[in-house]
């Protein structure tokens, strides 16, 4: 097919023809079996790309159709992969030499790759793409030494989503200290209310649940001395943190210790709880479920009043395989090149997460509105930098430890703590 003709009869772009004819709904039909406009579909490039969203699928398939449009020679075969099988899939794909060409690399993971030398699974894009336009926190993760390997697809921060039906009816403002969420907490669960749904068979819930609380604790500065080996997981404010964790426990909903992160969403996005961990890529998913959930967001509280945090950290990193062909690697530059322009990034804010180009000022989405709003005191992912990024193997191994009583607030936060190298040199957990 070598252009559209509309209902009419006279020729639309694409764009006009996908929205009279149903929009995403569309474009999981048109936009994925060799519709392309202005060159013979037998000429075009197709190249892979994956994502670790499922519930973006339609949104993703939206934006990549708008790329499509302005390269109509190439075409964009897109993978959604469920979030805690993508590391396990990309390790085995890098591998074997077959990651999708796009390669949406972890966060974080550029940096460690680059540090640790060798050969990378990606390509030097220094000169073909411009992230001139993108927040310094998406350019650290990309461009090391001057060198640039490519652009976030999108970042997201993380708090504590809540039902705003839920805390209406019963009185409740958003907690802004730690006795504010344990009160809070007791009020629902006495009106029969499930305070906070936990996914605790894997480590997603917990974790971002811990760093948010110490991050709080921290704020900025305080993070930056913990990187540095001037502060330590095991001081003990901190503890209080992973205390905070063992205190809550009995507002967590029945049978939280085996329920996963993708359940657990359901069960949230249902009503059937009042708060959780929660980031704004999160909402899309939780509008899968229940497309009239009326929800909030807001910050983690933290043990005093003025103290609080969230935890901003970045969506894939897409680069290009250094295993596609030449042809396929050309094809997926210029896509990577697109997804960092101001075009692609208020897509990406209107339809699915927060957006890393300084020139998106706004968003259609009112939880982006919002969760911008609530950004303060904001402190970076923790496993985004090279000190930390182990923070998730240790919280994996460790957080089943707390729920059974095997450690102790203080014997987990030693777990956590012996994670981190800081930059001045080696760890130095329980010292």
């Amino acid at each position: 097919m070598t252009r559209a003709t509309g209902l009419s009869g006279a020729c639309l772009d694409r764009r006009r023809l996908l929205q009279r004819v149903g929009g995403a709904a569309a474009l999981a039909t048109l936009g994925r079996t060799g519709f392309t406009i202005g060159v013979n579909a037998q000429d075009a490039v197709t190249i892979t790309m994956w994502g670790n969203h499922p519930e973006w699928r339609d949104p993703m398939l939206e934006i990549l159709a708008a790329f499509e449009e302005a390269n109509p020679g190439i075409r964009v075969e897109f993978t959604a992969i469920p979030g805690p099988d993508y590391p396990a899939k990309l390790q085995t794909a890098v591998a074997g030499g077959a990651p999708s060409d796009v390669l949406g690399a972890l966060e974080g993971s550029i940096l460690t790759q680059v540090a640790a030398g060798g050969e990378l699974p990606f390509i030097d894009l220094t000169g073909k793409i411009d992230i001139s336009g993108l927040t310094d926190t998406a350019r650290g993760q990309v461009e090391i030494d001057g060198k640039v390997y490519g652009t976030p697809l999108a970042s997201y921060t993380v708090g504590i989503a809540y039902q705003k039906p839920i805390f209406a009816e019963h009185g409740l403002e958003p907690p802004a200290t730690w006795q504010e969420l344990k009160d809070a907490a007791q009020t629902l669960q006495d009106a029969g209310v499930t305070p906070i749904v936990l996914g605790a068979k894997d480590w997603v819930h917990p974790y971002f649940m811990y760093i948010g609380l110490s991050s709080a604790v921290m704020g900025p500065e305080g993070f930056d001395q913990l990187r540095a080996g001037e502060r330590k997981l095991t001081d003990p404010d901190l503890v209080e943190a992973a205390q905070l964790l063992l205190d809550l426990q009995p507002f967590y909903q029945s049978g939280f210790q085996a329920t996963d992160y993708v359940t657990a969403k359901a069960i949230f996005a249902n009503g059937q709880g009042a708060m959780q961990v929660a980031g704004t890529a999160d909402f899309s998913g939780y509008r899968e479920v229940n497309p009239e959930a009326d929800l909030g967001f807001m910050a983690w509280p933290g043990p005093e009043a003025g103290k609080y945090s969230t935890n901003t950290g970045m969506e894939l990193l897409y680069t290009v395989s250094r295993f596609a062909t030449p042809e396929a690697q050309e094809a997926a530059t210029k896509l990577v090149a697109w997804l960092a322009t101001l075009e692609a990034q208020q897509m990406v804010s209107d339809l699915i997460a927060l957006p890393v180009h300084t020139g998106v000022t706004a968003s259609s989405d009112p939880i982006r509105q919002e969760t911008v709003a609530a950004r303060g005191q904001d402190v970076i992912v923790w496993y985004d930098l090279p000190e930390t990024n182990k923070t998730t193997d240790a919280a994996s191994e460790s957080q089943g430890g707390l729920w059974t009583g095997r450690l102790t607030a203080q014997q987990f936060a030693e777990e956590m703590q012996a994670s981190i190298v800081p930059s001045t040199g080696a760890a130095t957990p329980t010292a």
